[in-house]
């Protein structure tokens, strides 16, 4: 069965152009080497087409075929992508997979923070991962989020409950990966 992660997905500025993900389904159990999802495709707020991958591997496919030209186009103006693989740089170019997965992986990660800070707090350790707290009631996250020792008492500098979401998400993402 297929989850509605949220009506809209981010939107992406793909060389120009603002592509959005709405009606986004994702499965997690199904969700094997790839994304297992659907969802409708955006460009400049006017529906292009779909996009959707069976969880199992491979390319996304893209319904009408002229949506996948528009985002290869647009991928074409961004600049290539690096990694660093031990002591390696690794480059690749975007392509139109490449601008679909991170908005879907921005949309899951939006969920993930969204339903985590809802009923723990969220902070970052020493080397910059994720930790969250016991769950506890809206009332008694409330009162430990205006604790004066909270920060010490966690041992972090950093409560993403505390941060603007933006930053916070920008964060979380890091610190996830």
């Amino acid at each position: 069965m297929l989850e509605t992660v949220e009506k809209q997905a981010p939107a992406t500025t793909g060389g120009g152009a603002k592509i959005e993900l709405k009606n986004l389904k994702h499965s997690d159990f199904a969700s094997q080497e790839t994304y297992c999802f659907e969802a409708s495709v955006y460009i400049d707020g006017k529906k292009a087409g779909t996009v959707s991958n069976q969880g199992c591997g491979g390319c996304h496919s893209y319904h009408p075929n002229t949506l996948y030209q528009s985002l290869k186009a647009e991928a074409d103006k961004l600049p290539p992508h690096e990694w660093r693989l031990n002591e390696e740089v690794l480059t690749i170019q975007p392509d139109a997979d490449t601008i679909i997965s991170e908005l879907v992986t921005e949309a899951l990660a939006i969920k993930d923070l969204k339903s985590g800070m809802r009923r723990r707090i969220l902070f970052i350790g020493e080397n910059g991962e994720v930790f969250e707290t016991q769950a506890m009631t809206a009332a008694a996250l409330a009162v430990q989020l205006v604790r004066k020792d909270l920060y010490e008492k966690l041992k972090t500098k950093t409560i993403l409950n505390l941060l603007p979401f933006p930053e916070a998400l920008s964060i979380y993402i890091k610190g996830a990966k």
